[in-house]
């Protein structure tokens, strides 16, 4: 062996070079190869070629080769030594062998190696021999001279029973064991010791036992021979399958493949290649429904490519002149949140959500739909984003930010005074009064104070307050040279103070007294004001303090956030005294209709309310009263489903609480077995079966040897007896003796299985599964699955725990699983809440990491002077409090948190303690003085004014630059109005003021008026109704568009306009008063707006162009209107000149005055009348009255106004009539009429109270119009009743009648014809008269408290409680169908008990409950009978099919459903109506005739027999429960009942009229009162409507979690579908022809459970049809005929 090395060589230039070295293992070294052959050719020639060179050179060239040789040499021999070692290290890695690990033992919990020697206990030692443990006792020990055995204690000498076969005894801690003999010969008794006498197996298992080889093989002793097998798997028809961890079976992955094609499991598709088959993924099974078709409301369908059912042709939609085409979608122009869509013919439209992403976001922006966030709305107005807000607060300024509103302090100017005051209704203070020490001074005020025990007098000026120390008087007294001489004392209280003395009574803060001369003198204590807006008197204070805040009478704490009750939206901050308050920011919520509570800001999603428990938004939980349902919180709703099942380990699992997978025994043949359990096969007798954990093994049964030479095989059985009777076997408590061969269990222990042999009893333990759950209970035999063991406590499935190893985790138990998860925590209600055991809470605080328990204080982490208190989740912070100081200024030294006396802070200035400085707030007219902590500040004082109208100068200063007058200052020389209403001019000059007199200037108009306040007179216009119009203006009265005003020297003149025409084609719009030329052009002319002209020779014609509003301007033309001429004498009338239109008077006219006010004058003109109105004649055109006659005969008198007739012309008829002749209307006899010259005039007549005598009528006769009293003979008698004469009564929505002389006349509403399809037939709208085409509804229903929805449509209500007869073959008399109600528990109620139906002589009873009898003989469904009747259960409905095409619908309670074909229209009778089309006369009884009532109505088809002896009934009367019940109950029922008009149905509101069924459901749910009863009477009501929608070939899917949920057996196979296949296939019915049973498949669908595709239905359970049991017909008939009449199908012999 060679290998190749590379060795380091020379270093050159820093850089190692590798030599490559050949190493031989056997001998020799390691040979270098010469790292420079090249290099050493080189050499040899540079040698040669220089061997002509001086011999010094030349030694000189080879010394470094020589040097470099040298080197290689060491590094060689180095290497050889290397190679030794390594050749010895090989040659000892050759010599190894492989030698077995010495034997260990394990004791004491670990390794022992070979002769090692332990003490597992004080009296034992042991040692390791050969790999075993030996272990022996300790010797000379005699404590330890007992045993052990299977941990029990046993002495020295003690004999015990190891077991039933096995003795043993303790000797010196030795035991030892002997088996006792079994005697020869079988066994005399039953015991575990002796083997029994029946062959066993080689392992020692005895025949017929079974155990278990490996975790998926069974194995079973049988006539000695060991037979095994694997598990039981049944065939899986999936794309792919796995075996999970701990299974023997393979179960298919999720998800199925089907035509090439894979789907998730639980999706629903249509085949590809069939799309009449509707597909579902369900455990890994595709299974398929044929789809059935609606019929098509359409005469010509068509069938779409890749659809199965023919549609009608997919026209589009046509609305307000507007088209769309199939499938477009738009949104309506008038509702952008409305978007509609056009689906084959038919427009749908739904209204879009929006999201809230804002509190108040601005209104959609035109054309869109949802609110966005760049505005906001807020009290009905919109604001641009940065615009200011109204907020209500005068002194907050508030804007629109982004869709929310943002507030702050409005910020007030600097004022130039030191102590502004502030004034009502202001936000910031102004200089007009003062404020000091927290007392508002008026201006020019004076008032006293006292400071530090002196006396002050002080003055408000202009927001200043100027001070002066006022000197004491001394001390009265004093003490003489002569002697002692008492001073005077003030006693106050009981006390006595000496002179001169201040203190502060006991119990008044606020008030200070001195001692002046014996007198106490005391005053209230003035304060100085607060540096704050929310200022806190604290109790026993005098002045009020900033470190608290009183805000709306309420007092917080510095620091505290607060939100006042009557305005959540606002979130408040006290600091310092001072509240400032801001719009409370809401978070995005994340559902689409959050909510507000009372007293709550921001809207939330809305928690769940479940079976009385609430649950969070979001929360995950099970349903509370059904452990088999997963739901979770979504926006105020529960959505709960069924919990996914897991697939069964087994073949044939038990029906645990809600799936099929419990394999703790066995399902089989129908009846349920438990594991272990031995029964017969359910068909072969010969066979018998074990459960084994969920798996079913059936073996031929082994027969015993027979003990006798001739054993007998008797009939029946499957071995052969002896002929002599085996003995039996008692049984444990005195029970009955087992027989020979019984199987049996011990009724103390289940859990064992016996047999009986001759006499003699063998018992084995039943095997135990192992449970395919990781938690699995306690059984009564072998752990389950359907519940928990966890941690010691047994738990049911389903139910929900907290963990008691994880804390906050919440664990859920479910089919013997545990999964644990955190639990979910609500959102404290507090903004600092402290860490709970799981969640947050709010009985403590946790603030800036730290936690702190609830009203504990502690100090501000970020503010040492800070005091903070912890109070249920809520953190306040102040200031630390400080002792009252007595000071007003005082300093806060650096690093102190108190202030002191000792120095001053005013105004941001610091002052040492007497020191003068100018003061800060005005340092030129003022200086102050800092005294033991308090700053005195005094103005300098001012020279005085040599002037009397001095203004304030610098300092407040009087000065002569200008004058102060009435409260203004005036510059020098200006010149300006005097006192009001003194009609003065005043100039300013050097400090006085001068005022003289002014001159008014003289006015041109006889009207004048001088206004309250001036001091000249105006010219007057007019005054008409409180509005003053100008001398000569002209104006249209509002109340009268058509007139105009003209106001000519104080007189106002109103007539109608009277218009002229100036074109050949004039146009008049809606709201012009005279024609319109279309454009401003006359005579060729043409004029700009706003120029007149007069277009004739007429001077009083005027026209004017004017500009219209659509641009285009047109010409106007009028008579002008002449003022009147009041007061004016005729002989001063002057006529109009030329050119002029208008009379003028030569005098002056007559003045309204106050003399005049009221009275009325005639003007020249006799069309005009005036009257004195506020100062001005109003003059208005008389009106004339409309008269009848031809133009052409009108003339007017001499003097008058108006036009007269001399006869009038009656418009109706044409009549003429002489003036003043009177005549009555023809169409009212009650208007009288009368001929005014031409006028006429009608009037009513007015008839006297008439009272006629007891049973008399009030009458009107024909050509009469008062009433007269009539004898009571000539009454009218009406459906048993007596009816006044003259009455009028309504008998239904299109008949009404009336009494008129005794007689009855009644007179209908008359409907055009109605032309329907074939499809089509004619039906009711609630409320209508005329019918309208709808899809034919060939059924008829009785539901609820009953209702019943007739054939042709109309609802009926009838409470009768006898039998009827709901709908009758009246013509052919093939069938009839009679319920008999039964009472509901409230007055005047009931609901349908029972339904009988007639077919012939064959009578089939529908009772409570779904039971069925036949002629007085119960039944068993499905039944099938000739001719074709055919009675099932589908779900909960009872389906009887008759030959005549009559089906019937019976739910078992109290709702029946009757389809009848088209060939019975109009043959039909009873409650459910005549079946003619026609609604109007549903109501008629059996002779025919309409009655009026509903309840007379139902009462007329009672049938003569009643429900049954001893059980009276009561007959129907007209019942409004709701009336009864109260508002609450009516409200609750509406509200309810609501969903009939929601979204689930809606798709057939356009079919099925919803309101006749929110009717009746209102009517029910009154009825039913509260409670449970209330649920299934609203259930009733929805699926009678759902059931009318089907049959118009909707399905409406509105069935929910909690609304009408049906149950099906799905460990049995069925699934709910709301529109399966009409005819399912049973074992019955699968040999009948389908042609044959088509009388039933003629609805569309059927709700309920059904079995899926490719199963029929057989003993309530689905299975494959060749699992049905074999039907045989009696006779020679084909498989496909039926038995006769009076035969029943029979079973198998």
């Amino acid at each position: 062996m060679m290998f190749n090395l590379l060795l380091p060589a020379t270093k050159s230039r820093g850089k190692t070079n590798l030599l490559p070295l050949t190493v031989q293992p056997e001998g020799g070294g390691a040979v270098p190869e010469p790292r420079g052959r090249a290099d050493i050719h080189n050499y040899q020639l540079q040698a040669q070629a220089h061997s002509s060179a001086p011999a010094g050179a030349t030694q000189e060239r080879w010394r470094p080769l020589e040097e470099w040789l040298g080197r290689l040499e060491a590094e060689v021999t180095e290497l050889r030594e290397q190679n030794k070692d390594l050749q010895g290290r090989v040659r000892r890695l050759e010599s190894c062998e492989c030698h077995p690990a010495p034997p260990q033992c394990w004791g004491l919990g670990r390794g022992w190696p070979e002769g090692a020697r332990w003490e597992p206990d004080a009296c034992t030692a042991c040692v390791c021999q050969d790999g075993a443990a030996r272990c022996v006792p300790k010797p000379g020990l005699s404590h330890c001279g007992g045993c052990s055995h299977n941990g029990q204690a046993y002495g020295n000498g003690e004999t015990f029973a190891a077991d039933a076969c096995t003795t043993c005894r303790c000797l010196e801690a030795a035991i030892t064991c002997t088996q006792e003999p079994c005697p020869r010969g079988p066994c005399l008794e039953p015991g575990a010791c002796c083997p029994r006498c029946e062959p066993g197996c080689p392992g020692g298992q005895r025949d017929g036992e079974t155990w278990q080889l490996e975790p998926c093989v069974i194995c079973t002793c049988q006539a000695g021979t060991v037979r095994c097998q694997g598990p039981s798997c049944s065939e899986l028809n999936c794309l792919e399958s796995y075996t999970p961890p701990g299974e023997c079976c393979p179960i298919c992955r999720p998800g199925c493949e089907y035509e090439g094609q894979l789907y998730e499991e639980g999706a629903n598709f249509l085949s590809s290649s069939n799309p009449c088959l509707q597909c579902s993924c369900l455990r890994s099974l595709v299974r398929c429904v044929p789809m059935k078709c609606p019929p098509i409301p359409c005469p010509e369908p068509v069938q779409r490519p890749g659809h199965c059912c023919p549609t009608c042709q997919a026209q589009g939609c046509t609305e307000g002149g507007s088209h769309w085409e199939h499938g477009q979608e738009w949104t309506t122009p008038g509702d952008p949140c409305r978007i509609c869509r056009c689906l084959e013919g038919h427009i749908r439209c739904h209204q879009r959500e929006c999201a809230s992403l804002c509190p108040y976001p601005a209104r959609p922006l035109p054309g869109t739909c949802c609110p966005v966030c760049d505005g906001c709305f807020l009290n009905g107005r919109e604001y641009r984003s940065g615009e200011p807000v109204g907020s209500g607060d005068p002194c907050s300024h508030c804007r629109c930010v982004n869709g929310s509103v943002q507030c702050e302090p409005v910020p007030c100017p600097p004022t130039p005074c030191r102590h502004p005051g502030r004034m009502p209704g202001k936000c910031c203070p102004v200089c007009d009064s003062c404020e000091y020490q927290g007392h508002q001074y008026q201006n020019q005020e004076t008032f006293r104070l006292q400071e530090s025990g002196r006396c002050v007098h002080c003055s408000c000026q202009a927001g200043d307050v100027s001070c002066e120390e006022q000197e004491c008087p001394g001390a009265p007294c004093t003490l003489p040279d002569s002697g002692p001489q008492l001073c005077p004392v003030c006693v106050l209280g009981e006390e006595e103070f000496a002179e001169g003395v201040q203190w502060e009574p006991d119990g008044q803060p606020c008030t200070t007294c001195s001692c002046q001369a014996g007198v106490p003198v005391c005053r209230a204590l003035l304060c100085s004001p607060a540096p704050c807006q929310h200022p806190t008197q604290p109790p026993g204070a005098c002045c009020p303090s900033c470190d608290s805040c009183t805000y709306h009478g309420q007092v917080y704490a510095n620091g505290q956030n607060f939100t006042e009750a009557d305005s959540p939206c606002h979130t408040c901050h006290c600091e310092d005294g001072t509240v400032m308050c801001s719009l409370v920011n809401c978070p995005p919520t994340t559902c689409a209709r959050p909510q507000s509570g009372p007293g709550q800001c921001c809207p939330r999603c809305p928690d769940c309310i479940l079976e009385q428990q609430v649950f969070m938004d979001g929360e995950s939980f099970s349903h509370p009263r059904d452990p088999c349902q997963e739901c979770q919180c979504r926006e105020g709703h529960a959505h709960c489903q069924p919990r996914a099942c897991r697939r069964a380990s087994c073949a044939h699992p038990l029906p645990g609480p809600c799936c099929q997978n419990n394999c703790n025994g066995c399902a089989f043949g129908g009846k349920e077995y438990p594991s272990g359990a031995d029964f017969p096969h359910p068909s072969d007798p010969c066979r018998l079966c074990r459960c084994l954990g969920g798996n079913v093994q059936c073996l031929a049964r082994r027969c015993p040897p027979s003990p006798c030479p001739e054993p007998v095989l008797q009939p029946g059985e499957c071995c052969p007896r002896c002929p002599a009777t085996r003995s039996g076997c008692p049984r444990p408590g005195g029970a009955v003796p087992a027989r020979h061969q019984e199987h049996f269990s011990p009724p103390h222990d289940p859990c064992r299985r016996c047999l009986c042999l001759d006499g003699s009893v063998s018992c084995q333990r039943l095997p135990c599964p192992p449970a395919p759950c990781a938690h699995p209970r306690r059984g009564p035999c072998c752990p389950s699955c359907d519940g928990c063991l966890y941690q010691g406590k047994e738990l049911a499935s389903g139910e929900r725990f907290p963990s008691p190893t994880a804390r906050c985790h919440v664990c859920l138990c479910w089919e013997g699983s545990v999964s644990c998860e955190p639990r979910t925590c609500a959102p404290a209600q507090c903004p600092f809440p402290a860490r709970g055991d799981c969640c947050p809470t709010c009985d403590g605080c946790e603030y800036l990491g730290e936690s702190y328990l609830s009203s504990q204080e502690f100090l501000d982490p970020q503010e040492p002077c800070n005091l903070c208190t912890c109070l249920g989740g809520f953190v306040t912070c102040g200031r630390q409090p400080c002792e009252p100081l007595g000071c007003s200024h005082p300093l806060t030294p650096s690093g102190h948190c108190c202030p002191t006396c000792q120095g001053c802070l005013y105004h941001g200035v610091i002052a040492a303690p007497g020191e003068t400085l100018p003061d800060p707030l005005d340092p030129t007219c003022s200086l102050c003085t800092c005294q033991e902590g308090s700053v005195h500040c005094q103005k300098k004082p001012c020279p005085a004014a040599v002037c009397p109208h001095p203004s304030p100068g610098p300092c407040f200063c009087p000065v002569c630059h200008s004058c102060l007058s009435q409260g203004r200052e005036h510059q020098d020389g200006e010149e300006f109005e005097g006192p009001a209403g003194s009609c003065e001019k005043c100039r300013c000059q050097a400090g006085q003021v001068s005022c003289v007199r002014l001159q008014c200037p003289p006015l041109p108009c006889p009207l004048q008026v001088t206004e309250p306040g001036s001091c000249c007179p105006r010219c007057r216009g007019c005054l008409v109704h409180g509005e003053e119009h100008p001398e000569g203006s002209s104006w249209e009265p509002p109340d009268s568009p058509c007139s105009s005003c003209v106001c000519h020297e104080g007189v106002v003149t109103c007539a109608r306009i009277q218009c002229v025409t100036s074109c050949a084609r004039p146009r008049q719009g809606l709201r012009d008063c005279c024609p319109r030329c279309s454009d401003c052009e006359h005579e060729s002319r043409k004029y700009e707006p706003g120029e007149s002209f007069q277009p004739g020779a007429d001077p009083c014609e005027v026209c004017i162009c004017e500009l219209q509003p659509e641009g285009t301007p047109s010409l106007r033309c009028r008579r002008r209107q002449c003022p009147s001429l009041v007061g004016c004498p005729a002989s001063q009338l002057l006529p109009p000149g030329p050119q002029h239109c208008c009379p003028t008077c030569a005098q002056a006219l007559s003045h309204c005055t106050e003399r005049l006010r009221g009275s009325e004058l005639a003007p020249p003109d006799p069309c005009y009348s005036c009257q004195c109105q506020d100062l001005t004649w109003l003059c208005s055109h008389r009106a004339c009255p409309e008269l009848s006659c031809p133009p052409s005969e009108r003339h007017t008198p001499p003097g008058s106004c108006c036009a007269v007739c001399q006869e009038c012309v009656v418009e109706a008829t044409g009549w003429r009539v002489a003036d003043g002749e009177s005549w009555r209307d023809p169409s009212n006899t009650c208007i009288t009429c009368t001929c005014h010259r031409g006028h006429v005039e009608c009037h009513p007549e007015e008839c006297q109270a008439l009272s006629c005598p007891q049973g008399w009528a009030k009458v009107r006769e024909a050509g009469r119009c008062c009433e007269r009293c009539q004898a009571p003979a000539q009454s009218c008698a009406h459906q048993g009743q007596q009816v006044v004469s003259g009455e009028r009564w309504a008998v239904d929505a299109c008949t009404s009648c009336s009494c008129v002389a005794g007689t009855v006349r009644c007179q209908s509403q008359r409907c055009p014809p109605l032309s329907c399809g074939r499809d089509e037939a004619p039906a009711l709208s609630p409320g209508s008269c005329c019918p309208r085409c709808l899809p034919r509804p060939a059924s008829c229903m009785a539901f609820g408290d009953p209702h019943y929805h007739t054939f042709d449509g109309r609802l009926l209500h009838f409470q009768g409680s006898c039998s009827y007869v709901l709908a009758k073959d009246c013509h052919g008399g093939d069938f009839s169908v009679h319920v008999t109600n039964d009472d509901r528990g409230r007055s005047g109620v009931s609901w349908t008990q029972e339904v009988t139906v007639l077919l012939g002589d064959v009578a089939v009873r529908l009772l409570q409950g779904g039971a069925v009898t036949v002629d007085g003989r119960p039944v068993a469904l499905p039944l099938l009978q000739e001719p074709l009747l055919y009675v099932e259960l589908r779900g909960r409905t009872v389906m009887l099919h008759a030959q005549p095409g009559l089906q019937v619908l019976w739910d078992g309670q109290s709702r029946v459903e009757v389809r009848v074909p088209g060939s019975y229209r109009g043959q039909m009778c009873g409650l459910c109506g005549n079946f003619n089309g026609f609604a109007q006369d549903d109501l008629r009884g059996p002779e025919g005739l309409l009655l009026s009532t509903e309840a007379a109505f139902g009462n007329s088809w009672q049938v003569p027999e009643g429900p049954g002896p001893g059980r009276p009934c009561s007959k129907g009367r007209e019942v409004d429960p709701c009336r009864a019940a109260g508002y609450r109950a009516r409200r609750e029922a509406n509200a309810r009942c609501g969903v009939l008009k929601s979204s689930p149905f809606s798709r057939c509101h356009a079919v099925v009229p919803p309101e006749p069924f929110f009717a009746a459901c209102v009517y029910d749910l009154c009825a039913c009162g509260p409670g449970s009863s209330a649920d299934a009477c609203l259930c009733d009501a929805l699926e009678a409507y759902a059931s009318h929608c089907r049959h118009a070939g909707v399905t409406p899917a509105w069935r929910g979690p909690t609304l009408c949920v049906v149950g099906c057996a799905l460990d049995r196979g069925f699934v709910f579908d709301e529109c399966g296949p009409p005819c399912p296939r049973t074992c019955f019915n699968q040999h009948v022809p389908p042609r044959e049973l088509a009388a039933h498949c003629v609805r569309p669908c059927v709700p309920g459970c059904q079995c899926p595709a490719g199963l029929v239905e057989h003993e309530a359970h689905c299975i494959s049809p060749e699992a049905c049991p074999p039907v045989l017909l009696i006779g020679d008939q084909p498989p496909s005929a039926l038995p006769r009449p009076g035969q029943e199908p029979q079973g198998p012999p």
